[in-house]
């Protein structure tokens, strides 16, 4: 799997294209600017097979409407929890000035819960329940491999203070990453990435779960 990290719109949300070896891809929170993925996707001659939200705020999911629109077969998904904000712009708080209803409403194609497996070409991805920033946020895990979108920064987490989130749920999602087996890659919704042990031992909301 190869995986290229795309910053994205003024809040500099990574979007992460994963692809395997045939140029069958899969994309990951294309929060904005579909324009320069596309124009990515061409050059590398890759071909999206899946969108997928770890969860449902604008700065994740405004370049979702342009990437489907130039793929149709691409499909897209969303954890179960969080399919109500792709159909309403105050949840996903998609309400600033040029925000409309054609880029922010949506409709996916696959809602997604623990322990499902996402496959695109050659890549299987697996999918893990993480609500806390919002009520239905997920983490994709592959080939070592954590796409944690604002479950798990480096050194930090997500905010639990929006609409949806919730601390208490936030620290129980965390325990169920401390929990995985071995180290992981982790690449997060905003900022530099990091990795599972690095976050183990340094991230202070991790060691809090980690001491009960």
């Amino acid at each position: 799997m190869k995986v290229y990290t795309k910053p994205v719109g003024f809040m500099g949300t990574n979007c992460y294209i994963a692809a395997d070896d045939n140029g069958h891809c899969v994309i990951v929170d294309p929060g904005a600017q579909p324009e320069k993925l596309i124009a990515f996707l061409e050059q590398e001659h890759l071909t999206p097979v899946y969108i997928l939200l770890t969860h449902g705020h604008y700065d994740h999911i405004g370049g979702v409407r342009g990437l489907l629109e130039q793929y149709s077969g691409c499909k897209l998904a969303i954890g179960a929890g969080d399919a109500d904000q792709l159909s309403d712009r105050r949840r996903s708080l998609a309400l600033s000035p040029g925000m409309t209803d054609r880029d922010y409403l949506l409709t996916p194609d696959e809602l997604l819960k623990e322990g499902d497996v996402v496959k695109a070409g050659a890549l299987s991805l697996k999918v893990l329940e993480t609500p806390g920033h919002t009520k239905g946020g997920v983490v994709y895990l592959c080939e070592g491999t954590m796409f944690a979108g604002d479950t798990l920064f480096a050194g930090d987490i997500g905010r639990c203070d929006l609409p949806g989130g919730d601390y208490r749920t936030m620290l129980a999602s965390l325990k169920k990453l401390d929990a995985l087996p071995g180290d992981y890659r982790v690449l997060p919704g905003h900022g530099p990435e990091s990795t599972l042990e690095q976050e183990r031992r340094h991230n202070q909301y991790m060691q809090m779960v980690r001491q009960g």
